[in-house]
């Protein structure tokens, strides 16, 4: 099949995932046309017409508006679609292993797996971590987090860090054990443990993971 001339179809893949990846980090409130110009560096002509081809494709929708100069401006977000639009490649596999395993060996010895898989997973890294400086080190581990695809980032604060794609968004929504899962993983990479202090299943824009410290700052006694 032939695919359309680029004035027909979706905008240049680059600014494409570029504008796609801004949107969601911004989730759920949204960005207005202005606010995605500023941060793409590009005009608010282009973008419009990038986000009419996107919603177009049923990857963007009017989410809302924002006071602005004169009049309030829409913000634009993710749909559905557009949010499995970023690669959750563990979520369908990890499901179903799960499953598999809670049925066969019971809750506790699945989690116990799990922790153990974290251990693995984070032993594969460790070596290319271990001697950096907590600064370097949270870069790097950001970056390894990113090639799971989690779309981190360091945490406001330069303590600990924040990632806006669950790679196991689906799990999650079943058991939080795969939650405890990113904790200890996140600990281990960082070596400090850490405790989610914000989590995309309850909703959230994102899931923070930050030291344990922090996490119980405000909390009264147990």
């Amino acid at each position: 099949m032939t695919r359309a001339s680029p004035q027909t179809s979706t905008p240049p893949k680059a600014t494409r995932d570029a504008l796609l990846e801004e949107l969601l980090r911004a989730k759920p409130a949204g960005l207005t046309l202005d606010e995605l110009a500023g941060r793409l560096g590009v005009t608010r002509t282009a973008v419009r017409q990038q986000v009419t081809a996107l919603e177009r494709d049923g990857l963007v929708v009017h989410v809302g508006s924002r006071p602005s100069g004169r009049r309030p401006s829409r913000t634009y977000g993710l749909t559905h679609q557009g949010l499995e639009s970023f690669p959750r490649r563990y979520d369908l596999l990890s499901l179903n292993l799960f499953r598999a395993i809670r049925e066969r060996v019971g809750d506790e010895t699945a989690e116990e797996v799990l922790m153990t898989m974290a251990d693995d997973v984070a032993a594969e890294w460790l070596p290319y971590l271990v001697g950096l400086d907590p600064e370097a080190r949270r870069a790097a581990v950001v970056t390894i987090l990113d090639q799971l695809g989690y779309h981190a980032a360091v945490a406001p604060g330069g303590v600990g860090v924040a990632a806006v794609n669950c790679v196991f968004h689906n799990v999650a929504n079943e058991t939080r054990a795969v939650c405890r899962f990113d904790e200890r993983l996140v600990s281990l990479l960082l070596g400090e443990p850490l405790g989610l202090t914000s989590c995309m299943a309850d909703g959230e824009s994102s899931c923070v993971f930050a030291r344990l410290a922090e996490a119980q700052k405000g909390q009264g006694p147990p």
